[in-house]
């Protein structure tokens, strides 16, 4: 994937989680979540597209090889969850009044991203398993004719 289309891809991922986050807290607290929101709403976007960025563009880290899997996973998970921890005390997604809600969010938020991490780690390892078997596929066909 070229930078263009991640750039494309966090901006749509930022604006994704934006909308969605912003539509279940209207139908749990209605009117009263969204007028924190509306007050502040171009840096409230401007946030939720830094982030969905900062997901995305570390993900180029994996292309150095001379880094180990756990090296290039620790700096993309430190990169992302860093700038989004950044971007969520300066829009206020994350109470400061108390010590134990703020921790207890800070681990929920890096439970969310391990879970998305997850995710993408094992897709791309079935997308591995099925290159690996068109090429033996391929290497077997070629060694028959």
């Amino acid at each position: 994937m070229n930078i263009f289309k991640s750039l494309g891809f966090g901006i749509s991922m930022g604006c994704t989680v934006f909308v969605t986050v912003n539509l279940i807290g209207y139908w749990i607290k209605g009117d009263l979540f969204l007028d924190a929101v509306m007050a502040t709403f171009p840096q409230q976007v401007l946030g939720s597209i830094i982030v969905g960025i900062a997901c995305i563009l570390p993900s180029y880290i994996y292309r150095i090889e001379r880094l180990t899997f756990l090296q290039q996973s620790a700096c993309h998970f430190f990169i992302a969850i860093g700038i989004f921890i950044v971007v969520a005390f300066s829009l206020k997604w994350i109470p400061t009044f108390s010590i134990k809600l703020t921790i207890l969010l800070l681990l929920f938020n890096v439970l969310i991203f391990t879970f998305v991490w997850l995710l993408f780690y094992f897709y791309s390892q079935t997308e591995v398993k099925k290159m690996k078997k068109k090429i033996i596929e391929h290497t077997d066909s070629s060694n028959n004719q």
